[in-house]
C-alpha cells in the first residue's frame, strides 16, 4: 500500500484528465502483456495479438524489456499527449539527463520491488537516453506496436475513458475534492488528508509537498492503481492511474475485436483512411478532432481528409476558422458495407 499525504495546496492542484493519450496506453499495454499473471480480462486481446503475424514479429523486439515489471516511468517524461505523434515527438525531444534519470530510477525500483529477481532486463537494451539511434529505434518500435495493439480499439477506449473523466469531474464540481477522492473505485481509500492506494502493508509514504496530483483513468493499467513520480522534475504532479478494466465483461466493452467490420474497407482504402472514414462516420468533426480520433498529427489528418474528399466519400464545409467533415451518401454506403 502507498499512502499519499495532501496539503490544502495539493488538494487545490489535484485534477482529472480523460487519458494520458494513446502513447500512455501503449506503455501500459506493453507492461500488461509481459505480466506473468495477466489474468483472464486481457486474454482475448493477447490472443489476437499473437495470432497477428505483424504483431507477433513486433513483439519479438528486445525493446519490450524496457516495459517489463512496470518500473520505467516514461509517462512524466513525455507528458500528456492527445495523439500518438505528439507523444512520440515528446519522447524524441526529452533531455538526455531526464531520460537517464528515469532509467536509473527504474533500476532502483526494480531492485526494491523484486529483490529476489535478477537485475532489470531493460537496462541491458541500448541507451535511449544518450544514443540517438537507440532513441529512434524505440520510437519506431512504439509506433509499430501501437498500430497493432492499441489503435484498433482506440475508438471504444477513448469513449470509455472520457466517460469516466466526466463522472469524476462532475463529482468534483458539484461536491468538492473530498467527495471525488472518496468516490474512487476499489483499491483507493480517502482518509483525509491521506489517500491510500492498494492493499496490504504500507510500502511507501509520499508527501506531495505542493505538487498536487493528476488522476488519469486507464484501460491497460492492470487491476491495481499505479502511480508515478517524476525523477527529474519536482514540479510535475504525481500521476495516479485509475484502472477501469476489472473483469472480462469490462474488456468486452472496450477491447472487442471490431477489425472484421473494417477489413474489406481497409483492403480498398488502406488501414488509416478506412479508419478515418469510420471516425467521420461517428459524427461530423473538424480536422483537429479527426486527428485526435485517429491519434495522428494534424497534417496527417488533413491529408487523409483531402484524399477522402477527392474520392467523394466525405464533404467539407467551412465554419468560421475551422472546417467540418461529414460523410456523403457514397461514404455512408461504403461504411455500411454497400
Amino acid at each position: 500500500m502507498l499512502r499519499f499525504h495532501f496539503t490544502p495546496e495539493d488538494l487545490a492542484r489535484t485534477r482529472v484528465v480523460a487519458t494520458w493519450g494513446p502513447l500512455g496506453e501503449t506503455f501500459f499495454s506493453l507492461m500488461t502483456l509481459q505480466q506473468s499473471h495477466m489474468g483472464s480480462a486481457f486474454a482475448g486481446w493477447r490472443e489476437r495479438l499473437f495470432d497477428d503475424p505483424l504483431a507477433h514479429r513486433t513483439l519479438r523486439n528486445p525493446a519490450t524489456t524496457l516495459f517489463r515489471g512496470g518500473v520505467l516511468d516514461l509517462f512524466t517524461l513525455t507528458g500528456h499527449a492527445a495523439t500518438l505523434d505528439q507523444g512520440l515527438e515528446a519522447l524524441v525531444s526529452a533531455r538526455p539527463r531526464h531520460f537517464a534519470a528515469e532509467l536509473a530510477d527504474a533500476e532502483e525500483s526494480h531492485a526494491f520491488y523484486f529483490p529476489a529477481a535478477s537485475s532489470w532486463a531493460g537496462a541491458r537494451w541500448g541507451d535511449p537516453a544518450r544514443e540517438r539511434g537507440d532513441r529512434n529505434d524505440l520510437v519506431n518500435f512504439l509506433r509499430e506496436y501501437h498500430d497493432t495493439a492499441v489503435l484498433p480499439y482506440w475508438k471504444r477506449m477513448h469513449a470509455r475513458l472520457a466517460a469516466e473523466q466526466a463522472a469524476l469531474a462532475r463529482t468534483l464540481a458539484e461536491r468538492g475534492i473530498d467527495a471525488m477522492l472518496a468516490s474512487l473505485p476499489a483499491g483507493f481509500r480517502w482518509r483525509p488528508p491521506v489517500l491510500e492506494v492498494g492493499r496490504g502493508p504500507v510500502t511507501g509514504e509520499s508527501r506531495l509537498g505542493g505538487r498536487g496530483m493528476m488522476l488519469v483513468p486507464s484501460i491497460f493499467c492492470q487491476n491495481r492503481p499505479t502511480s508515478y513520480v517524476s525523477a527529474s522534475d519536482e514540479q510535475i504532479p504525481v500521476l495516479l492511474f485509475v484502472p477501469l478494466v476489472r473483469n472480462v465483461s469490462d474488456t468486452a466493452r472496450v477491447l472487442a475485436d471490431d477489425t472484421a467490420e473494417l477489413a474489406a474497407l481497409e483492403a480498398l482504402l488502406g488501414r488509416t483512411r478506412a479508419r478515418a472514414l469510420d471516425a467521420i462516420g461517428r459524427g461530423p468533426c473538424t480536422t483537429g478532432q479527426l486527428a485526435e480520433r485517429l491519434s495522428v498529427s494534424l497534417p496527417n489528418a488533413s491529408e487523409h481528409a483531402t484524399i477522402l474528399r477527392n474520392a467523394g466519400v466525405i464533404s467539407t464545409t467551412r465554419h468560421g476558422s475551422a472546417v467540418l467533415h461529414t460523410l456523403t451518401a457514397l461514404g455512408t454506403t461504403l461504411l455500411n458495407g454497400g
